[in-house]
């Protein structure tokens, strides 16, 4: 039996300085544009029973070799072939999931 680890954690404000909780969901590794990019799902109260819940993704800029030594870039809104390889790759892997 493998042991699943538990999900890490991250904690994000928001511009107005309130703090989100968000459990990684999955790490996507682009063969396309050779960036990671990282899909987050907020947790909390509100979520807990919610019927449909928003993923962020966000591209991984390291800049260290510790595990917290990123930062979270928001994609181009435009960037049209990153959305698409994005939302293709994560319905792949949610339908593996489930």
């Amino acid at each position: 039996m493998m042991q699943q680890n538990e999900p890490t954690r991250y904690v994000i404000p928001d511009g107005e300085g309130n703090d989100f909780e968000f459990m990684e969901r999955l790490r996507y590794e682009s063969p396309r544009s050779n960036k990671t990019y990282i899909f987050l799902e907020p947790v909390g109260a509100d979520y807990d029973n919610a019927e449909e819940v928003d993923i962020f993704v966000y591209e991984l800029d390291e800049y260290g070799d510790g595990d917290n030594d990123f930062n979270l870039v928001p994609i181009e809104e435009d960037d049209a072939e990153t959305w698409d390889e994005i939302e293709e790759v994560f319905n792949t892997l949610e339908d593996e999931l489930e």
